[in-house]
């Protein structure tokens, strides 16, 4: 027999209010560790502040180690750069029959010229009208301090952290993740145990709260053409022979068709069918036409303006984008009216969907440019490089990961989130996708949709910022319930395999949580199921069920199980 209430383990989320209650009366401390850490200039943009962004990781090392963790540095460099800052791996083992979730965050900021305000000093927490200013106080220094102090609010409590924990912690995501790559790349063993990685990153759409279940790829291409030794002049010149310039926006233009399309056909071929789910999850997204106009300075927008049809597009479709064409020859004249360049550099990106890759990208491009360059015969020479490449990334919102996220943020901003897939990429969580690939992944932002990441007004507000550690108790508590699937038995003492017949005259009745209810006639329980006192289960096995669906989540119950004290019984959906 199994005395669930002599087990402290199975059920965390009963400490969560005495847990909120510790954070409000220890809010000065929080924002007081806020403040330290938005002083330091960890600035990876501008190598004169290198000693900054290792004061920073020592920053975050020095509380890992404090709360208990044990924290590897490992270099992130490799054979083409030896200047990057090295990354924090960091582990804080509770209970071997505990889940495992690694909790990513960045500590660098851009340049101070950048985002300099002009009433605020950049690395000074400036506090007005319940917000907090500071250069990357939003941007990352905030959200990963979340978790420190929901640690250090567990330890001042001395309660018992629900779940096993582990940090990674970069210092290049404004360099494209450039070291996290690397560093990952060493110590692929640490996430052998690792069920679930976390990215308190981004930000909330709309100032409400969401979780991010996707991200478009990102290949930047670079398309050199060159002809002759410099820049000659056109009346002399002109006519004589094929123009570099001329070349490279003819082979740019022919990507594209006329609705701006890839014209290239092997590479549409691979974009994932699109489904009714994701018809359904682009009508539910945010999204406003008009603030899309405001915020692009455009006066009509594509597909119509149809909402859905617009974010199908944006997010789920690829999309090529021109960003630049540069010459790089010297001039031959003073106001470059009458001269042909000699050697031209395009930049173009493209954006990935699911079921694409980079490296596949980059061949069917260069194929396709060596067709159209053997059509257009000309005797100039080019050359085509991908500058960067992040794989797209996808995961399922309806997982039991996402589930419990939802669940945590239902208990500390009332509200159930919405679900989004971004038309962005975010390199870290491509990197972790490509180099994780038996981790779930979720993006779960902290920052709100107004905090203004890399401007000169970066902010966040204190609401969120004291949410957001409420959000990590919450989060770490709601995984610890999958490990313990929801009833607080481990999962190799399940009950699947009981076969006695549960009592007769019992009817289903429906529970506001994702848990149905199976009461006797004669005494039902009075209280709802969330708050009625542990069970203690009968020496007899309950029986199984078979899978039921809860209407008040409209999911079907992947495993069902009943357990019943003397007066009640119970359904638990798993």
């Amino acid at each position: 027999m199994l005395n669930l209430e002599d087990d402290d383990r199975i059920a965390p989320k009963t400490k969560i209010p005495e847990l909120f209650n510790s954070i409000d009366k220890n809010k000065k401390a929080l924002l007081d560790d806020l403040r330290d850490a938005v002083s330091i200039p960890s600035v990876s943009t501008d190598p004169t502040h290198f000693s900054n962004v290792l004061k920073m990781l020592n920053f975050c090392a020095e509380k890992l180690e404090v709360l208990g963790a044990s924290v590897d540095v490992i270099d992130g460099n490799n054979e083409a750069n030896s200047n990057l800052p090295p990354v924090l791996f960091a582990d804080l083992f509770v209970d071997e029959e505990y889940k495992t979730i690694c909790v990513y965050g960045n500590i660098d900021t851009l340049s101070p010229a950048l985002t300099q305000s002009d009433k605020r000093p950049p690395f000074e927490l400036t506090e007005e009208l319940g917000r907090l200013y500071g250069c990357g106080i939003s941007d990352n220094k905030a959200p990963l301090l979340c978790w420190f102090n929901a640690l250090k609010i567990y330890k001042m409590s001395k309660n018992v952290i629900p779940v096993n924990m582990k940090f990674v912690i970069e210092a290049t995501s404004e360099l494209y993740s450039q070291s996290l790559f690397n560093a990952i790349q060493k110590k692929r063993e640490f996430f052998n145990n690792v069920e679930y990685i976390c990215l308190t990153i981004d930000k909330m759409v709309n100032e409400m709260p969401c979780l991010k279940y996707g991200y478009r790829g990102l290949c930047h291409f670079a398309l050199k053409v060159s002809c002759g030794k410099k820049r000659v002049h056109s009346g002399t010149y002109g006519g004589a022979f094929n123009q570099p310039l001329m070349d490279a926006v003819n082979v740019i233009g022919s990507l594209v068709d006329k609705q701006g399309k890839i014209a290239i056909s092997e590479f549409i071929k691979d974009v994932k069918s699109i489904t009714e789910v994701d018809y359904d999850h682009c009508k539910k997204e945010p999204f406003c036409v008009e603030t899309l106009k405001k915020e692009t300075g455009v006066t009509y927008l594509e597909h119509k303006e149809i909402p859905s049809r617009i974010m199908m597009h944006k997010t789920r479709l690829p999309s090529f984008t021109v960003n630049a064409f540069h010459i790089i020859s010297a001039a031959a004249d003073k106001d470059d009216c009458a001269s042909i360049p000699n050697k031209i550099k395009a930049r173009f990106s493209v954006r990935l969907v699911p079921n694409q890759t980079t490296d596949r990208t980059f061949q069917q491009f260069k194929r396709y440019i060596d067709e159209i360059w053997h059509h257009y015969k000309s005797a100039n020479d080019y050359e085509l490089k991908m500058t960067l490449g992040f794989d797209p990334w996808q995961e399922d919102p309806s997982s039991e990961h996402y589930d419990a996220a939802a669940r945590a943020i239902k208990t500390v901003y009332k509200v159930c989130p919405s679900y989004v897939s971004e038309g962005s990429t975010m390199p870290a969580v491509s990197i972790f996708n490509t180099m994780c690939p038996s981790s779930n992944i979720i993006v779960m932002p902290i920052s709100g949709h107004k905090d203004g990441h890399h401007t000169k007004d970066e902010s966040i507000s204190i609401l969120n910022y004291i949410q957001g550690v409420k959000l990590a108790i919450a989060y770490m508590c709601e995984i610890h319930e999958i490990n313990y699937n929801g009833s607080g038995l481990p999962e190799a003492e399940s009950l699947a395999a009981c076969t006695e017949s549960p009592p007769t005259g019992a009817r289903l009745e429906e529970a506001d949580a994702p848990i149905l209810c199976v009461m006797r006639e004669s005494s039902p329980c009075p209280l709802p199921v969330n708050q009625q006192p542990p069970l203690l289960l009968s020496p007899s096995p309950p029986a199984p069920l078979s899978p039921l669906r809860c209407s008040a989540h409209g999911i079907r119950a992947r495993n069902t199980f009943i357990a019943y004290p003397d007066t009640s019984l119970k359904v638990i959906c798993l």
